[in-house]
């Protein structure tokens, strides 16, 4: 693109405001043309011009996560006393939890962990499942990156001729920026929320131990009117349950993967959005706190980006998972919990209204992901579960052994139909194995 050109503007950009901002970032353009100068971007980006630190910054992903996770840390500091566990409550912790484990083994068919419980502060929970989160949210981040990096090709907007080798990169690097800014603040909150290790509905690390949050447990128990032997007790049961489910699914955190990972690709961004959201006439003083200002503008269409009807399918799908998995949780816990605690059922209300309002779970998927898990489709599923266990008895954990065997979002509506489906489909199997015995036959 001619030099005569660059005072043009279409689809938002003025092009000499961009020489303006390319000044700023210590590129002096001249009378060169653009391929003159996207010569000495190139040499730039090659000296590590700290014009283009962030990006620089995308060649060393790992430094980008711990500085994410550094910062996500230092935020929880500012949310209020965190203490650590006294040896007093650290035994009643080791008892309280046994309890729970002999509790559950009698109404699950899967096994505890063998791992002995820990109570942890917020910041070792956050360097606990610092793996675990960046494996979740690091495909949505390449997602992100690569729509936002198409969206500024020669291809999706020609009239950026010759621009679009050097903004490219640059929008890709923003995206990435822009999406670890609000990861940091999520986490930060999530830490000074959440009560056990894995309440947020899914596993983040790779052993699965019992872990309560001390600080974050305290704090909860102060706002009832309850023993707080009992809530400790009653969290433990949740949380030993759901790690039992982790722990003995092994296609089930794969398979929460997969479908964020899926849901990374079809990522598209509203490009008219973003361009709206400059204001030419700031850009000769625009920032990288401005950049991130504008991500903000524009998160309806950045941190909300599920659009398409794959995307929407997909959502659905991991909706129903987790719904299936606190449902399974809720009523396991129930079945464990009633005819020992005589507060269960307040108990249970509790994690209902702390869930209703606005948990953990809900402000992970919904601050990073767009989506509103809701409260409705876990008591549904806790009743498709008490269905099932109603018709199969000890069997109703098989559902469990395949994704394929799961129920379905229009089973919920239908939980009876489905428990009394599936034990006739299991009396089919005990059948065929009955006549594979008789015809001697191999399994």
């Amino acid at each position: 693109m001619a030099s005569d050109d660059t005072s043009s503007s279409s689809g938002g950009f003025d092009f000499e405001e961009i020489r303006k901002l390319l000044e700023q970032m210590g590129l002096g353009t001249g009378d060169m043309d653009f391929n003159q100068l996207l010569e000495q971007v190139a040499r730039m980006q090659a000296s590590g011009s700290p014009g283009f630190a962030m990006t620089n910054a995308d060649k060393d992903p790992d430094a980008a996560w711990r500085t994410t996770m550094t910062a996500a840390q230092q935020l929880t500091q500012g949310k209020g006393p965190d203490r650590h566990m006294e040896p007093s409550e650290r035994a009643l912790l080791v008892d309280s939890e046994r309890l729970a484990q002999s509790w559950l083994s009698g109404h699950t068919a899967f096994p505890e962990t063998g791992l002995p419980p820990a109570g942890i502060q917020r910041e070792e929970w956050l360097q606990r499942t610092s793996k675990g989160w960046r494996a979740l949210v690091e495909p949505i981040i390449d997602g992100l990156a690569d729509a936002l990096q198409r969206g500024a090709s020669a291809e999706a907007m020609p009239e950026l001729g010759a621009l679009s080798a050097m903004l490219g990169p640059m929008m890709r690097s923003s995206a990435s920026l822009m999406y670890r800014d609000r990861l940091k603040k999520v986490l930060a909150e999530v830490a000074g929320t959440t009560l056990t290790g894995t309440e947020v509905g899914i596993n983040l690390m790779d052993d699965t131990p019992v872990l309560i949050l001390t600080g974050n447990v305290s704090a909860f128990t102060e706002e009832l009117e309850l023993p707080e032997s009992d809530v400790l007790l009653y969290l433990l049961v949740r949380e030993a349950a759901r790690q039992r489910l982790f722990h003995s699914v092994g296609w089930l955190s794969p398979q929460l993967n997969a479908l964020l990972a899926h849901f990374a690709r079809e990522i598209s961004i509203d490009f008219e959005a973003i361009s709206a959201s400059f204001d030419p006439s700031q850009m000769e003083n625009f920032s990288l706190e401005d950049m991130v200002e504008v991500g903000e503008k524009v998160r309806g269409s950045f941190f909300k980006p599920a659009s398409t009807p794959t995307q929407l399918e997909i959502l659905d799908r991991l909706e129903l998972l987790l719904a299936l998995i606190e449902g399974w949780v809720d009523h396991v816990t129930a079945r464990a919990t009633g005819q020992w605690m005589t507060n269960a059922s307040q108990l249970s209300e509790v994690v209902r209204r702390r869930r209703a309002s606005g948990g953990p779970s809900q402000e992970v998927f919904n601050q990073l992901l767009g989506l509103d898990l809701r409260p409705r489709l876990v008591r549904d599923a806790e009743n498709l579960w008490a269905s099932i266990e109603h018709e199969r008895g000890a069997q109703r954990d098989a559902v469990w052994e395949h994704p394929d065997l799961l129920p379905t979002s229009e089973d919920l509506k239908d939980p009876l139909a489905f428990g009394k489906r599936d034990a006739s489909a299991q009396g089919h199997d005990d059948l065929d194995a009955e006549l594979r015995k008789i015809l001697g036959e191999d399994s």
